[in-house]
């Protein structure tokens, strides 16, 4: 390494975050800032997010892809691709956990590209490590309509852009969102 490269500082720090086993299930889909895609067997949803404090100060936003079951009953894998921790979970449905890794764009290039890839290539590993072995058989047996994804990269494009131009509008009710789901369940974004 050279020593101008050793001098430079990074322009952003990320928590790293590695597997990160949280015993709390995720704030679910605003289904009325969703959009969303049938592929056979499972469901997408593009959902806009901006997250902020009772000030209504934006503390984190972007889009998040969502898999779900063909029916939406239950969601399985999530990738928030957001602007200040990009990172991904696995629904863990039957413990009612996830697991949460964080996303380095730097070393794998744009989340929303690499999302994208792994759904296309990978989609059957990922509901496997969701606990989902049966969905993931049956998209092994049967496939899924692939055609979804260039609609899934348009509506991830879209809800990013939507969180930056409505975060106003957005920004309380996401608080609200996540203030009511808290109280339901106390032990959400904590970890033990």
């Amino acid at each position: 390494m050279s020593e101008a490269t050793a001098a430079q500082k990074p322009e952003k720090t990320v928590q790293v975050v590695r597997g990160q086993h949280h015993k709390f299930m995720l704030l679910p889909v605003m289904h009325h800032n969703a959009a969303w895609f049938e592929a056979g067997p499972v469901t997408f949803a593009i959902e806009a997010r901006v997250l902020g404090d009772s000030k209504g100060v934006v503390g984190e936003r972007g889009a998040s892809l969502h898999i779900f079951s063909a029916d939406r009953a239950l969601e399985y894998v999530r990738f928030d691709n957001f602007q200040h921790g990009p990172h991904y979970h696995y629904i863990l449905n039957d413990l009612q956990h996830n697991v949460v890794w964080g996303y380095d764009p730097d070393a794998n290039g744009p989340m929303l590209q690499w999302a994208l890839a792994a759904i296309r290539d990978r989609l059957p590993s990922l509901l496997r490590r969701a606990g989902a072995v049966a969905l993931a058989e049956q998209v092994e047996r049967e496939g899924f309509d692939t055609t979804v994804l260039p609609k899934l990269e348009q509506a991830m494009q879209a809800a990013w852009e939507r969180c930056f131009t409505e975060a106003d509008e957005m920004v309380a009710e996401g608080r609200d969102w996540y203030v009511r789901w808290k109280e339901i369940h106390p032990q959400f974004n904590t970890v033990d």
